[in-house]
């Protein structure tokens, strides 16, 4: 009876540079040094990835964690820019009043006779104009109307009357169908009024708030 054999049938088996990889049924159990070495390249390599991921975290986190700080200290800055702002104004409100008050104090007869000579243009064609003001200027104040009603093209008789309760270039203006007045307190209001609207008006650097960067972003900067 013949029995058919194997063509090839080796119990020794050599790698490429002659280390035995297989002595009959045994099996190497050692790595050569190749393999040893590309293990461990792939054992760092992983190892490093691993480390590198982490190191991304942190820094991502870190990243987070200060454009936070930097919103809460810009939301700090624009509340006491906003109270700055404010105590600014108060201090210029009353710089204006006190500056205000004391150049028309200063020059009290010119401003009464400027503000009767623009009322005067629009009433041309009354018979008289009474002015009430105080009696340190009253006279001063008469003989410069004269001139500047003239001036005016004002015809009517201008008639100039002192108050002992006005003071400084307080005034009111009389004629046949009306009447204005002047004073202190009324400049005041005005500075008022506009320290008021600039202090409702948008300040130029509410936008610096939205300008600040926010987690995602900073995430996304360190990718």
């Amino acid at each position: 009876m013949t029995h058919s054999l194997p063509k090839f049938d080796f119990d020794r088996v050599f790698s490429a540079d002659g280390e035995v990889l297989r002595d009959g049924e045994r099996v190497k159990q050692l790595l050569t040094t190749t393999e040893v070495e590309q293990v461990r390249q792939q054992a760092y390599s992983e190892g490093e990835n691993s480390e590198t991921a982490k190191a991304a975290g942190v820094q991502a986190d870190a990243v987070r964690a200060v454009a936070s700080q930097m919103q809460l200290i810009l939301a700090r800055l624009q509340t006491e820019s906003e109270t700055l702002r404010e105590e600014s104004a108060q201090m210029a409100l009353a710089a204006a009043k006190k500056l205000a008050g004391a150049a028309i104090a200063a020059n009290a007869r010119d401003a009464i006779a400027e503000f009767c000579t623009r009322v005067m243009k629009d009433l041309r064609g009354e018979p008289r104009f009474n002015v009430h003001c105080a009696e340190a200027i009253a006279g001063p104040v008469a003989e410069l109307l004269e001139k500047t009603a003239a001036d005016a093209g004002f015809e009517g008789a201008v008639i100039v009357r002192a108050n002992p309760d006005m003071t400084g270039a307080d005034c009111r203006l009389e004629w046949g169908s009306g009447s204005i007045e002047r004073s202190q307190e009324d400049i005041e209001a005005r500075i008022d009024a506009l320290i008021t609207d600039w202090l409702a008006a948008p300040d130029d650097d509410d936008t610096a708030t939205d300008c600040a960067p926010d987690a995602d972003g900073a995430q996304a900067a360190t990718g």
